[in-house]
Protein backbone atom coordinates (compact mmCIF):
# COMPACT_ATOMS: atom_id res chain seq x y z
CA UNK A 1 0.00 0.00 0.00
CA UNK A 2 1.55 3.90 -0.81
CA UNK A 3 2.58 5.69 1.81
CA UNK A 4 0.12 8.16 1.47
CA UNK A 5 -3.31 6.03 1.43
CA UNK A 6 -1.88 4.31 4.53
CA UNK A 7 -1.82 7.50 6.31
CA UNK A 8 -4.86 8.74 5.35
CA UNK A 9 -7.60 8.89 7.78
CA UNK A 10 -10.79 6.21 7.64
CA UNK A 11 -13.65 6.83 5.53
CA UNK A 12 -15.49 9.25 6.84
CA UNK A 13 -12.85 10.37 9.84
CA UNK A 14 -11.09 13.76 9.63
CA UNK A 15 -8.03 14.85 11.84
CA UNK A 16 -8.69 17.36 14.42
CA UNK A 17 -6.82 20.21 12.22
CA UNK A 18 -9.36 19.14 9.61
CA UNK A 19 -12.12 19.80 12.27
CA UNK A 20 -10.89 23.07 13.67
CA UNK A 21 -11.32 24.50 9.94
CA UNK A 22 -14.52 22.65 9.88
CA UNK A 23 -16.02 24.39 13.24
CA UNK A 24 -14.10 27.36 13.20
CA UNK A 25 -12.51 26.25 16.74
CA UNK A 26 -9.03 26.19 17.40
CA UNK A 27 -7.47 22.83 18.17
CA UNK A 28 -6.49 23.87 21.65
CA UNK A 29 -10.09 24.59 22.64
CA UNK A 30 -11.41 21.29 21.07
CA UNK A 31 -8.94 19.47 23.13
CA UNK A 32 -9.97 21.18 26.04
CA UNK A 33 -13.52 20.64 25.65
CA UNK A 34 -13.20 16.96 25.52
CA UNK A 35 -10.68 17.02 28.53
CA UNK A 36 -12.80 18.87 30.80
CA UNK A 37 -16.35 18.09 29.79
CA UNK A 38 -15.77 15.03 27.08
CA UNK A 39 -17.76 16.12 24.74
CA UNK A 40 -16.70 13.70 22.18
CA UNK A 41 -15.23 10.66 22.02
CA UNK A 42 -12.88 10.38 19.10
CA UNK A 43 -11.54 7.73 17.66
CA UNK A 44 -7.78 6.71 17.26
CA UNK A 45 -5.46 6.06 14.92
CA UNK A 46 -2.73 3.70 14.87
CA UNK A 47 -0.45 6.47 15.67
CA UNK A 48 -2.33 7.70 18.45
CA UNK A 49 -4.20 10.91 16.88
CA UNK A 50 -7.41 11.72 16.81
CA UNK A 51 -9.84 10.71 14.35
CA UNK A 52 -13.61 12.69 14.39
CA UNK A 53 -16.88 10.82 12.59
CA UNK A 54 -19.05 13.53 11.14
CA UNK A 55 -21.20 13.14 14.18
CA UNK A 56 -18.43 14.39 16.38
CA UNK A 57 -17.88 17.10 13.80
CA UNK A 58 -21.65 18.05 14.41
CA UNK A 59 -22.22 18.02 17.95
CA UNK A 60 -18.97 20.14 18.16
CA UNK A 61 -20.52 22.37 16.12
CA UNK A 62 -23.63 22.53 17.89
CA UNK A 63 -22.09 23.14 21.28
CA UNK A 64 -19.51 26.10 19.39
CA UNK A 65 -23.06 27.70 18.40
CA UNK A 66 -24.36 27.09 22.27
CA UNK A 67 -21.76 28.68 23.90
CA UNK A 68 -21.38 31.87 21.08
CA UNK A 69 -25.26 32.50 21.97
CA UNK A 70 -23.93 32.64 25.73
CA UNK A 71 -24.14 29.83 27.29
CA UNK A 72 -21.44 28.77 29.11
CA UNK A 73 -19.83 25.14 27.91
CA UNK A 74 -20.33 23.34 31.51
CA UNK A 75 -24.23 23.78 31.27
CA UNK A 76 -24.62 22.63 27.86
CA UNK A 77 -21.65 20.34 27.41
CA UNK A 78 -24.02 17.43 28.74
CA UNK A 79 -26.99 17.94 26.61
CA UNK A 80 -27.93 15.42 24.03
CA UNK A 81 -27.67 17.08 20.20
CA UNK A 82 -31.58 17.29 20.36
CA UNK A 83 -31.66 19.32 23.28
CA UNK A 84 -28.93 21.25 22.02
CA UNK A 85 -30.59 22.47 18.94
CA UNK A 86 -33.74 22.75 21.09
CA UNK A 87 -31.55 25.20 23.21
CA UNK A 88 -30.60 26.96 20.30
CA UNK A 89 -33.93 27.59 19.08
CA UNK A 90 -35.00 29.33 21.99
CA UNK A 91 -33.28 32.30 22.00
CA UNK A 92 -31.16 34.55 19.00
CA UNK A 93 -27.32 33.06 19.13
CA UNK A 94 -24.64 36.12 19.97
CA UNK A 95 -23.01 37.83 17.41
CA UNK A 96 -19.32 36.60 17.14
CA UNK A 97 -18.67 40.75 17.76
CA UNK A 98 -20.53 41.00 21.19
CA UNK A 99 -18.53 42.65 23.84
CA UNK A 100 -17.41 40.09 26.39
CA UNK A 101 -15.39 42.40 28.53
CA UNK A 102 -11.47 42.88 28.68
CA UNK A 103 -9.25 39.95 28.92
CA UNK A 104 -6.39 40.40 31.79
CA UNK A 105 -3.48 39.17 30.76
CA UNK A 106 0.36 38.41 32.15
CA UNK A 107 2.94 37.73 29.78
CA UNK A 108 6.61 36.07 30.88
CA UNK A 109 8.95 37.02 27.76
CA UNK A 110 9.69 40.74 26.61
CA UNK A 111 9.84 39.27 22.96
CA UNK A 112 6.41 38.26 22.90
CA UNK A 113 5.02 40.86 25.14
CA UNK A 114 6.28 43.45 22.76
CA UNK A 115 4.65 42.14 19.30
CA UNK A 116 1.61 41.36 21.68
CA UNK A 117 1.33 45.34 23.09
CA UNK A 118 2.04 46.95 19.58
CA UNK A 119 -0.51 43.91 17.67
CA UNK A 120 -3.63 44.03 20.85
CA UNK A 121 -3.12 48.14 20.55
CA UNK A 122 -6.50 49.07 19.13
CA UNK A 123 -8.22 46.16 20.98
CA UNK A 124 -10.08 47.55 24.30
CA UNK A 125 -10.95 43.39 24.77
CA UNK A 126 -6.80 42.41 25.42
CA UNK A 127 -5.37 44.34 28.34
CA UNK A 128 -1.80 43.63 29.29
CA UNK A 129 -1.79 43.31 32.95
CA UNK A 130 2.09 42.86 33.40
CA UNK A 131 5.19 42.09 31.60
CA UNK A 132 7.90 39.78 33.39
CA UNK A 133 11.55 39.31 31.65
CA UNK A 134 11.40 35.28 32.85
CA UNK A 135 9.82 32.68 35.12
CA UNK A 136 12.73 33.54 37.78
CA UNK A 137 11.52 37.28 37.89
CA UNK A 138 10.74 38.13 41.99
CA UNK A 139 8.02 40.38 40.81
CA UNK A 140 5.92 37.40 40.18
CA UNK A 141 5.41 36.14 43.30
CA UNK A 142 3.48 39.45 44.19
CA UNK A 143 1.78 39.79 40.63
CA UNK A 144 -1.72 39.08 41.92
CA UNK A 145 -4.44 37.58 40.26
CA UNK A 146 -5.25 37.40 36.89
CA UNK A 147 -7.16 35.69 34.07
CA UNK A 148 -4.33 34.34 31.72
CA UNK A 149 -1.26 33.69 31.64
CA UNK A 150 0.85 33.59 28.14
CA UNK A 151 4.63 32.53 28.86
CA UNK A 152 7.65 32.35 25.98
CA UNK A 153 9.64 29.54 26.33
CA UNK A 154 12.65 28.67 23.85
CA UNK A 155 12.40 25.30 24.97
CA UNK A 156 10.11 22.69 26.65
CA UNK A 157 11.00 20.92 29.83
CA UNK A 158 9.92 19.65 33.06
CA UNK A 159 11.69 22.40 34.70
CA UNK A 160 9.50 24.58 32.75
CA UNK A 161 6.39 22.27 33.97
CA UNK A 162 7.20 23.07 37.15
CA UNK A 163 7.14 26.52 37.14
CA UNK A 164 3.77 27.01 35.15
CA UNK A 165 2.10 24.67 37.94
CA UNK A 166 3.30 27.41 40.49
CA UNK A 167 2.91 30.53 38.91
CA UNK A 168 -0.79 29.43 38.06
CA UNK A 169 -1.02 28.50 41.89
CA UNK A 170 0.54 32.67 42.39
CA UNK A 171 -1.90 33.58 40.27
CA UNK A 172 -5.34 32.19 40.54
CA UNK A 173 -4.92 32.19 35.98
CA UNK A 174 -7.47 30.24 34.46
CA UNK A 175 -5.58 29.78 31.92
CA UNK A 176 -2.11 28.93 30.97
CA UNK A 177 -0.19 29.27 27.43
CA UNK A 178 2.86 28.82 26.62
CA UNK A 179 4.42 30.29 22.98
CA UNK A 180 7.73 27.85 22.55
CA UNK A 181 10.49 27.17 20.08
CA UNK A 182 11.39 23.43 20.79
CA UNK A 183 9.93 20.88 22.45
CA UNK A 184 9.03 16.93 22.66
CA UNK A 185 6.06 15.06 22.33
CA UNK A 186 6.49 13.56 26.03
CA UNK A 187 6.45 17.04 27.09
CA UNK A 188 3.58 18.25 25.13
CA UNK A 189 1.77 15.57 26.63
CA UNK A 190 2.23 16.22 29.73
CA UNK A 191 1.52 20.20 29.47
CA UNK A 192 -1.73 18.96 27.84
CA UNK A 193 -2.56 16.80 30.40
CA UNK A 194 -2.39 19.90 33.29
CA UNK A 195 -4.54 22.00 30.82
CA UNK A 196 -1.45 24.34 29.75
CA UNK A 197 -2.08 25.13 26.36
CA UNK A 198 0.96 25.17 24.29
CA UNK A 199 1.42 26.79 20.98
CA UNK A 200 4.66 27.21 18.68
CA UNK A 201 6.87 29.93 17.91
CA UNK A 202 5.77 32.38 16.18
CA UNK A 203 2.11 32.94 17.70
CA UNK A 204 -0.55 35.05 15.90
CA UNK A 205 -1.33 37.90 18.15
CA UNK A 206 -5.04 37.66 17.14
CA UNK A 207 -5.31 33.74 17.26
CA UNK A 208 -3.60 34.16 20.95
CA UNK A 209 -6.87 36.58 21.47
CA UNK A 210 -9.13 34.26 20.24
CA UNK A 211 -7.75 31.67 22.17
CA UNK A 212 -7.66 33.56 25.75
CA UNK A 213 -11.52 34.48 25.10
CA UNK A 214 -12.39 30.96 24.54
CA UNK A 215 -10.51 30.00 27.23
CA UNK A 216 -12.08 31.88 29.63
CA UNK A 217 -15.89 30.59 28.36
CA UNK A 218 -14.64 27.49 29.59
CA UNK A 219 -16.51 27.28 32.96
CA UNK A 220 -14.41 26.27 36.07
CA UNK A 221 -16.41 24.43 38.71
CA UNK A 222 -17.78 26.52 41.82
CA UNK A 223 -15.59 25.77 44.83
CA UNK A 224 -16.96 26.77 47.78
CA UNK A 225 -16.57 27.50 51.60
CA UNK A 226 -12.97 26.65 53.16
CA UNK A 227 -11.96 24.97 49.49
CA UNK A 228 -12.21 28.40 47.91
CA UNK A 229 -10.01 29.59 51.03
CA UNK A 230 -7.86 27.34 50.62
CA UNK A 231 -7.44 28.01 47.22
CA UNK A 232 -5.86 31.63 47.62
CA UNK A 233 -2.64 32.68 47.19
CA UNK A 234 -0.33 32.07 49.76
CA UNK A 235 2.89 34.77 50.76
CA UNK A 236 6.33 33.47 50.01
CA UNK A 237 8.32 31.75 52.72
CA UNK A 238 9.67 33.37 55.61
CA UNK A 239 11.89 31.46 56.85
CA UNK A 240 14.80 28.71 55.03
CA UNK A 241 15.33 25.21 55.71
CA UNK A 242 18.70 26.41 57.62
CA UNK A 243 17.46 28.50 59.77
CA UNK A 244 14.49 26.30 60.91
CA UNK A 245 17.55 23.62 61.65
CA UNK A 246 18.69 26.00 63.65
CA UNK A 247 15.42 27.35 65.61
CA UNK A 248 14.34 23.72 65.96
CA UNK A 249 17.74 22.64 67.78
CA UNK A 250 17.42 26.13 69.42
CA UNK A 251 17.68 25.84 73.83
CA UNK A 252 14.01 27.66 75.18
CA UNK A 253 12.50 29.25 78.05
CA UNK A 254 9.27 27.90 76.94
CA UNK A 255 8.38 25.20 78.89
CA UNK A 256 6.97 23.11 75.79
CA UNK A 257 9.81 24.29 73.63
CA UNK A 258 7.36 25.61 71.15
CA UNK A 259 10.28 27.28 68.87
CA UNK A 260 11.40 23.71 68.12
CA UNK A 261 8.70 22.63 67.57
CA UNK A 262 6.93 24.84 65.30
CA UNK A 263 10.49 24.95 63.52
CA UNK A 264 10.00 21.11 62.97
CA UNK A 265 6.36 21.58 61.50
CA UNK A 266 7.62 24.37 59.78
CA UNK A 267 10.27 22.20 57.48
CA UNK A 268 7.96 19.46 56.86
CA UNK A 269 4.86 21.70 55.84
CA UNK A 270 7.56 22.97 53.31
CA UNK A 271 8.33 19.72 52.48
CA UNK A 272 5.62 18.94 51.45
CA UNK A 273 3.98 21.85 50.11
CA UNK A 274 7.29 21.55 47.24
CA UNK A 275 6.15 17.67 46.47
CA UNK A 276 2.68 19.09 46.13
CA UNK A 277 4.26 21.21 43.56
CA UNK A 278 6.58 18.78 41.99
CA UNK A 279 4.70 15.57 42.02
CA UNK A 280 5.71 13.69 38.81
CA UNK A 281 3.10 11.28 39.58
CA UNK A 282 0.26 14.12 38.81
CA UNK A 283 -2.04 13.21 36.01
CA UNK A 284 -5.38 15.19 34.46
CA UNK A 285 -7.23 12.91 36.95
CA UNK A 286 -5.57 14.44 40.07
CA UNK A 287 -3.98 17.66 38.87
CA UNK A 288 -6.27 19.73 40.65
CA UNK A 289 -6.01 17.54 43.97
CA UNK A 290 -2.26 18.13 43.82
CA UNK A 291 -3.39 21.99 43.49
CA UNK A 292 -5.48 22.20 46.38
CA UNK A 293 -3.01 20.30 48.36
CA UNK A 294 0.33 22.78 47.52
CA UNK A 295 -1.74 25.48 48.36
CA UNK A 296 -3.27 24.27 51.61
CA UNK A 297 0.16 23.34 52.69
CA UNK A 298 1.27 27.17 51.97
CA UNK A 299 -1.52 28.79 53.76
CA UNK A 300 -1.28 26.65 56.65
CA UNK A 301 2.75 27.35 56.43
CA UNK A 302 1.76 30.87 56.30
CA UNK A 303 -0.31 30.78 59.24
CA UNK A 304 2.73 29.18 61.38
CA UNK A 305 5.00 31.40 60.47
CA UNK A 306 3.15 33.96 61.60
CA UNK A 307 2.70 32.55 64.86
CA UNK A 308 6.65 31.18 65.27
CA UNK A 309 7.52 35.06 64.55
CA UNK A 310 5.66 35.76 67.38
CA UNK A 311 7.63 33.19 69.79
CA UNK A 312 10.48 34.13 68.45
CA UNK A 313 10.23 37.76 69.71
CA UNK A 314 8.56 36.49 72.88
CA UNK A 315 12.00 34.57 73.03
CA UNK A 316 14.39 36.90 72.11
CA UNK A 317 15.36 34.64 69.17
CA UNK A 318 16.68 36.90 66.02
CA UNK A 319 15.25 35.67 62.74
CA UNK A 320 17.44 35.16 59.62
CA UNK A 321 18.91 37.71 57.91
CA UNK A 322 18.00 40.06 55.33
CA UNK A 323 18.19 38.23 51.64
CA UNK A 324 21.12 39.38 50.02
Amino acid sequence: MPKSAAAAPPEGHYRIAAVSKMTGMPVPTIRMWERRYQVVEPARSSANGRLYSRADIERLGLLKAAVDAGHAIGTVSALSDEQLRARLSEAPARTATASTGSCRVLVVGQTLAERLRVAWTDRSDMQLQGVYAELSDSGLTTAGRTEVVIVEAATLSAALLRSLRQLRLQTRAALVIVVYGFGNRQLLSRLDQEGVIALASPADPAHLARICHLGLALEQPETGGIERLLMQPAAPRRYDAAFLATVARQPSTVRCECPNHLADLLAKLNAFEQYSLECENADSADISIHALLYSAAAQCRELLEHALTRVLEHEGIPGPPPPG
